[in-house]
């Protein structure tokens, strides 16, 4: 391990120079990476397309309920074969010029006066389409919310294990100097050099995995709102709570209420369940729109039609009719019968995917609160080991310092007190990480 110890420290020390060369650092809070995502996130830009689709069908379904109407115009030129025209002047036939030019126009105005309902159907089921793109839109914007704060927790843990690993190999290099010291006094052996020189090694292989852990969480966050994953980035850890106090965990508990209480809640408020809720009443609407092939379709139309060998005598060439289409379903072939049970079916999956929601939000209900209790527990248990072990360490390093305590005991300290202040850095997040997946849940979370 000796041998590997300066290229160890050689990648340590490098690793800086590297990170100042790839240009300026952009400094990201929760709150900005959150409005990041939910600007550049994927799956909440493809909601709010779907969204505005969605509107466009509304619209498009209110104007089936407008006539139609169009204009079309045409020239045709014969090129071939063109004959005299014979024409009767005042009794009299005429031999006239060839007429290669022939115009047409025609106008005219359809309105469906009675579809069996169709479009009656058609209409809420849009509308419906709209209130679901609508929670569906807010589910993305949720997700992502959850997902970057969880994330972001994820970074800063990572960063304060990296400090935390430092400092404990800072203090691994100030006891490594103490013992060199006392090895040319000649009061300790070449072993405990050794000893502690594979320490700190240990400790700086340490440092490079943890740093690693931050590359790999920063990427992933980055990622995750929309950013290049390769810049170089940093993340204030002044925008979450450094520490939980026992009474802001009592606060909270009191917010979200029992798990039966929270259950009742979410059923109210998340907007996915609501969602199910009106896909379920859209396939109802789809439905009723395939049961109107069953009815008559009566249809009125106004048009004007003109077609001449000059652009002229609109009034004498042309023609203005109007009349009525009625249009009598007697046999289809079962089609419409088939249309209707494929909506059925529809419907039966809609409900389906309803209880299926439900039964997950149970499930995830009882993870999360099971999740938040343990993470309660962890950061109590892990403020007092902290506690412990500082003072176990401290003493541990006075005795070394008199010559009443080894090398190793003062390792195995110094080891117990980077474990225990890993661990209360892992607890905090892990809480705040916890309380994020208890208001996910609940559909409670905000956007900040």
């Amino acid at each position: 391990m000796r041998r590997y110890l300066p290229l160890v420290l050689l990648v340590v020390l490098c690793m800086p120079m590297v990170a100042q060369k790839r240009g300026p650092v952009t400094l990201y809070t929760l709150e900005e990476c959150i409005r990041i995502a939910l600007e550049k996130n994927l799956d909440v830009r493809l909601a709010n397309a779907r969204a505005r689709a969605s509107a466009a069908g509304l619209t498009a379904a209110f104007g089936s309920y407008l006539p139609s109407a169009e204009i079309n115009a045409g020239y045709q030129r014969q090129l071939t074969n063109l004959q005299s025209q014979f024409v009767f002047v005042n009794g009299t036939l005429i031999e006239g010029e060839p007429q290669p030019n022939s115009y047409q126009l025609s106008a005219g105005i359809n309105w469906l006066l009675f579809d069996g309902f169709r479009r009656e159907a058609n209409y809420d089921e849009a509308r419906l389409g709209v209130d679901v793109s609508d929670r569906d839109l807010r589910t993305a914007r949720l997700n992502v919310v959850s997902t970057v704060s969880r994330q972001y927790f994820a970074v800063l843990q990572a960063q304060q294990i990296v400090k935390t690993r430092r400092e404990a190999a800072d203090l691994s290099k100030a006891t490594l100097a103490r013992v060199v010291a006392q090895y040319d006094a000649g009061r300790s052996p070449i072993t405990a050099k050794y000893s502690q020189e594979t320490e700190l090694a240990n400790m700086e292989v340490s440092i490079l995995q943890a740093q690693m852990d931050v590359v790999r969480t920063k990427s992933q966050l980055l990622s995750t709102i929309g950013e290049d994953a390769s810049i170089d980035a940093e993340f204030a850890e002044s925008s979450v709570a450094s520490s939980v106090t026992t009474a802001e965990i009592d606060l909270y508990r009191q917010r979200i209420g029992t798990e039966e209480q929270a259950l009742v809640r979410a059923f109210d408020v998340r907007p996915d369940l609501r969602s199910a809720d009106l896909r379920v009443k859209s396939t109802e609407a789809s439905i009723r729109a395939a049961r109107s092939a069953y009815y008559p379709r009566l249809s009125g139309t106004v048009a004007y039609a003109w077609n001449n060998v000059e652009v002229r005598d609109f009034d004498t060439r042309g023609r203005i009719y109007a009349g009525l289409n009625l249009n009598i379903p007697l046999f289809d072939q079962f089609r419409t019968n088939l249309a209707i049970e494929n909506q059925i079916l529809n419907r039966t999956q809609a409900l389906v995917d309803v209880e299926r929601l439900k039964q997950q939000l149970r499930r995830d209900m009882r993870t999360a609160y099971v999740q938040l209790e343990y993470a309660e527990r962890g950061t109590e248990i892990a403020q007092y080991a902290l506690k412990t072990a500082q003072i176990n360490a401290e003493a541990t390093q006075e005795r070394f310092n008199v010559g009443s305590a080894t090398l190793l005991d003062v390792q195995a300290a110094n080891n117990q007190l980077v474990t225990a202040r890993i661990n209360r850095v892992t607890a905090i997040y892990t809480y705040l990480e916890a309380r994020t997946v208890v208001d996910a849940t609940l559909g409670t979370l905000t956007e900040l």
